[in-house]
């Protein structure tokens, strides 16, 4: 078979298209070769991701984009240009081809996608149809298919959640999509951490192991897969978009920048401790924790100068329900005062003359 062939075929496998002399060509095709049985897994995410976002996102012109810019130009002779015209035009028609069998699929699955979202100010725990348990903490939506725990074990994640895998179903990978990475989990128990208006990605295993690698919508796409270990903490940074929110950059070297780091397991409620209704912070600035707390309050922080935005603080606050409580302990340790007007808090710095 050529390539065209190849991913025609691809597709319909994984879209539910495939006659039985195809499924055994493609389960041939793809033990064949690491890299095949690579290249099938990043097609089957693509397929999965199209089906937890909204239909307004399948974009044919996109779509095509990123496919004929895989094509390498060639020397521009007229017999190249005859050949590299063809190979446009073979991309075309093959293009045509996987429209119309993903949108044929994807417009019969999109009405069973599931969702399960949780509000700010609560959290919720859920066991899904594998026996997976997962903990949503607040401003958090998890997505999965009506086939979940039969033919995948695929989510998409938008917020934070803790995962504790079920045994069992090796045959079918657990893969969490988010935005930006993909996650695979190689162990049993882990928090992912990918909340859109944070300008980060963090996963902290607590037991086992996961691999993180950039989708389609990372501008780390071609990033290496990352393995993050027992008792690891990974977290990746991204640039910000400037037209969707004011952001200031967290004190890193570098944008982009990758950093994996071991955690004690005394420490560990640091990253997963909100599951528990337990809230740690160390080190954090005022601005980190007021997104922390706008989230788990249901409320809104105006903080009124840099300044005291930056304020570090370390902290641990168990079962507190009302945040006035949690701010008049920050209170005790930082220089700061606030008012409230209904959901809407102000924090100013204290004024010692």
């Amino acid at each position: 078979m050529d390539n065209e062939e190849v991913k025609l075929l691809l597709v319909k496998y994984i879209t539910g298209e495939a006659a039985p002399q195809e499924l055994e060509q493609v389960k041939q095709w793809i033990s064949a070769h690491p890299e095949n049985e690579q290249y099938f897994a990043q097609l089957y995410e693509t397929w999965h991701n199209m089906l937890y976002l909204q239909p307004k996102v399948v974009n044919k012109y996109n779509a095509y984009d990123k496919f004929s810019g895989k094509i390498e130009p060639q020397t521009q002779t007229r017999y190249s240009r005859l050949i590299y015209w063809g190979k446009v035009a073979a991309c075309v028609a093959l293009l045509t081809a996987l429209s119309v069998t993903f949108y044929k699929r994807y417009s019969k699955n999109i009405q069973s996608v599931k969702q399960i979202a949780v509000n700010h100010g609560y959290i919720k725990k859920v066991v899904l149809s594998d026996g997976t348990l997962v903990w949503l903490n607040a401003g958090s939506k998890l997505n999965y298919t009506a086939d979940f725990g039969k033919t995948t074990r695929t989510v998409y994640l938008e917020g934070e959640a803790f995962f504790e895998i079920a045994p069992g179903k090796k045959e079918i990978p657990f893969i969490v999509n988010t935005k930006n990475y993909t996650v695979r989990d190689i162990g049993t128990k882990f928090n992912l951490k990918a909340y859109a208006t944070d300008q980060f990605l963090e996963t902290t295993v607590v037991k086992g192991e996961v691999s993180v690698e950039g989708n389609a919508e990372s501008s780390n796409r071609e990033m290496n897969r990352i393995y993050v270990k027992h008792h690891q903490v990974l977290r990746i940074y991204y640039q910000p978009k400037k037209e969707s929110y004011s952001y200031t950059a967290p004190d890193t070297k570098n944008m982009n920048e990758i950093q994996v780091t071991e955690v004690d397991e005394a420490k560990l409620n640091l990253y997963d401790g909100w599951k528990d209704n337990l809230l740690v912070f160390e080190d954090a600035t005022l601005k980190e924790m007021a997104g922390v707390l706008e989230r788990r309050y249901n409320v809104t922080i105006h903080i009124n100068n840099d300044e005291i935005a930056n304020i570090r603080y370390s902290g641990s606050f168990k079962n507190v329900p009302d945040i006035e409580k949690v701010l008049s302990l920050i209170m005790e340790n930082t220089p700061i005062d606030y008012t409230r007007n209904g959901d809407v808090i102000n924090i100013t710095k204290t004024n010692n003359n």
